[in-house]
């Protein structure tokens, strides 16, 4: 008996405690929000671009809140203003504006609220020149980004970048030729009908910062610039990163270092807690108003790092088992990520038996999810070809072409724009 009343007992105890239990929901203190964000410093001798938003809290189902019709302004110590255009979605644009190193400058806006803003009066700092930008690889899963620079007369010391990164990625088959207006014609590539080449673009989202104000010189050497996996899409083909160097002084420095601290380096009871970022902005008409944001001003100096997916001794995964090619393996070998090879196998149709062939021709391409992918010549017939095939091909001769479902094929379906930017390296494989 003892035993049972022993096993009993804790029984009795857990069924307590689960009955006790209520259900619990945060009560969150009411955080006031809407304040207003300002991101992008003054530049010279390059467009200055200003993006002004408003903080949202967690429950927001819009977390991007722009500032809309708002006067922009750059003003310099002589009371001379240079205002900016707005271009949407809370971006205020300045054209390129050669400004005085003599002169120090400001941010003014004035919001549709009626409230004014100015920032405070900061140098303008010259930027030197990028040294280097150059890649390596971490590990056997990772490349790294890095990026020298130096200041022969001492007087940066403080240092900011980013990067606007462009990459070329294609789909699983290449297409060589189109079923346009009732004609089978090839693809020219580079053109507009090329569909084997598509191109996304996308803004750093980190703080990158370095400083040598320990260093008895102004050197800054081997600072990463983050990286990228193998299995990234990114290097599957060409990558391009633009670089954007910027001289800041002590305070912005500072200020980036906060930032970065904030958003990048929390996750333990060890990391340093989080602080108030105060920036060098102000609200004129509300001074006890909170306003996020730090305006520097300096040059820029620029500098571009093409990477060819040949450049790299990383490989992601084998994406090509199980799937039967077409004859003459019109495939890329540098998709990512791997193909769903049972959505993508291909299909074929026969120019012959003609004239059941161009009817049967004209019905799959009307289908918006197939696309015509290349072409191999058949066996000699004395079947007429269709007359909507090429003139210089001879009748005599058929041609077995191929077809798969339009995102096996199509590289737009992906997101990308299929028109090369100018600043992108020519096509290569």
């Amino acid at each position: 008996m003892k035993n049972v009343f022993n096993h009993i007992l804790p029984i009795l105890i857990l069924t307590g405690f689960l009955s006790c239990k209520k259900p619990f929901t945060a009560h969150l203190a009411t955080i006031t929000t809407n304040f207003l964000a300002i991101d992008g410093p003054i530049i010279s001798g390059d467009s200055t671009f200003i993006t002004l938003s408003r903080t949202t809290s967690l429950s927001d189902t819009t977390q991007n809140k722009a500032e809309l019709k708002a006067m922009v302004a750059v003003e310099d110590d002589q009371a001379k203003l240079y205002p900016l255009s707005e271009k949407g979605k809370g971006k205020y644009v300045l054209g390129v504006t050669n400004f005085s190193t003599v002169h120090k400058y400001r941010l003014d806006i004035k919001t549709t609220d009626g409230k004014i803003y100015q920032s405070d009066f900061v140098p303008m700092k010259v930027t030197p020149p990028i040294d280097s930008v150059y890649f390596k690889q971490n590990s056997d899963a990772t490349v790294l980004f890095y990026v020298n620079a130096h200041d022969a007369n001492n007087g940066t010391r403080y240092y900011r970048w980013d990067y606007k990164e462009t990459w070329s990625y294609v789909p699983l088959y290449q297409s060589y030729y189109q079923y346009k207006n009732g004609q089978i014609v090839p693809i020219a590539p580079d053109s507009p009908d090329a569909i084997n080449i598509c191109y996304r673009t996308d803004l750093s989202n980190q703080v990158f910062i370095g400083s040598s104000a320990k260093l008895a010189e102004d050197v800054i050497s081997n600072q990463q610039l983050g990286g990228l996996l193998n299995v990234s899409e990114k290097l599957g083909h060409v990558y391009v990163m633009q670089l954007k160097q910027y001289a800041l002084t002590e305070d912005g420095f500072n200020y980036y270092q906060n930032l970065k601290t904030n958003t990048e380096q929390l996750g333990s009871i060890f990391d340093a807690q989080p602080s108030l970022l105060k920036g060098n902005i102000h609200c004129i008409t509300s001074p006890n108003d909170i306003v996020i944001g730090f305006i520097s001003a300096s040059t820029v100096a620029n500098k571009q790092l093409n990477v060819h997916h040949n450049d790299l001794p990383l490989r992601g995964p084998d994406p090509y088992g199980g799937i039967d090619w077409i004859p003459n393996h019109a495939y890329s070998s540098y998709y990512f990520p791997a193909p769903d090879t049972g959505a993508c196998h291909f299909s074929e149709i026969s120019t012959f038996p003609y004239p059941t062939f161009a009817s049967r021709f004209a019905k799959i391409f009307s289908i918006p999810g197939y696309t015509l992918i290349d072409r191999v010549p058949a066996i000699e017939t004395d079947v007429p070809g269709p007359s909507f095939l090429q003139p210089d091909e001879p009748a005599a001769i058929g041609y077995t072409y191929y077809y798969a479902l339009k995102n096996c094929v199509d590289c737009r379906t992906k997101g990308g724009t299929n028109i090369r930017p100018a600043y992108f390296p020519l096509p290569a494989y």
